[in-house]
């Protein structure tokens, strides 16, 4: 298949700002950001997908772990 084949996109998420198209020509997704646009083959974006799901879970995990330690201190002082 020719590199300059015509794409046919499919709109699989979107928001303001934000979108992800599919390109079943040529087997690639792509995420627009902004004015910003990254193509990935399917093998990246689930790399990048796994990737930025484990940093989202030791986010939250990160924060968590702040918020209990904050109200732990605000017991001490309040002791």
């Amino acid at each position: 298949m020719s590199e300059h084949s015509m794409c046919k996109k499919i709109l699989l998420s979107g928001q303001a700002g934000f979108r992800v198209h599919y390109c079943e020509t040529h087997r690639t997704v792509e995420l627009e950001i902004g004015a910003m646009s990254l193509r990935l083959d399917e093998d990246a974006l689930e790399l990048m997908s796994d990737s930025l799901a484990e940093s989202v879970s030791k986010l939250h995990a990160l924060q968590a772990t702040k918020g209990s330690f904050e109200a732990f201190m605000r017991q001490l002082k309040n002791a």
